[in-house]
């Protein structure tokens, strides 16, 4: 008999001061395990409240949350070049959830937020070994495509 997959969901919400500590606890394991960062050394708590201040006032920082707390991610941030308004998104989800969309679900909102803005150009700089942010960014590229 077929074992029914366990269904938990999540919510996408604007990120607060109170869950910096579950954002950098994600990006910090990024930093250490994986290729979804240029960072090579973890965020310390000094450097954390410094990257909050920065990011809270100059980008949409969002949360996907379920009854653990916070499980992912994602930062919609202005990046010019030559002129043009672009902005850059980065998505990062709790390795214990992956595979439940919820990176796909931060994308998502970050794209409807950025439309909302006037946005028209979304940028990502994912490293070639970074496989799962390669597909994310690919996947949600030929829905909005094609």
């Amino acid at each position: 008999m077929a074992k029914a997959k366990a269904s938990r969901t999540f919510a996408i919400r604007p990120a607060t001061n109170d869950d910096v500590r579950a954002i950098v606890g994600i990006y910090n394991w990024a930093v250490n395990q994986t290729f979804a960062t240029i960072d090579s050394e973890p965020l310390s708590t000094e450097e954390a409240a410094d990257w909050w201040e920065a990011h809270a006032r100059r980008s949409r920082l969002i949360v996907a949350t379920d009854d653990s707390g916070v499980i992912g991610w994602a930062r919609l941030f202005p990046w010019k070049q030559r002129g043009i308004d672009v902005v850059e998104d980065l998505v990062y989800v709790d390795p214990v959830h992956h595979g439940r969309g919820i990176g796909r679900a931060l994308l998502t909102e970050l794209i409807k937020q950025a439309t909302g803005l006037g946005y028209r150009t979304i940028v990502a700089t994912v490293a070639t070994d970074n496989r799962s942010g390669l597909q994310l960014h690919e996947k949600l590229q030929k829905s909005l495509v094609g």
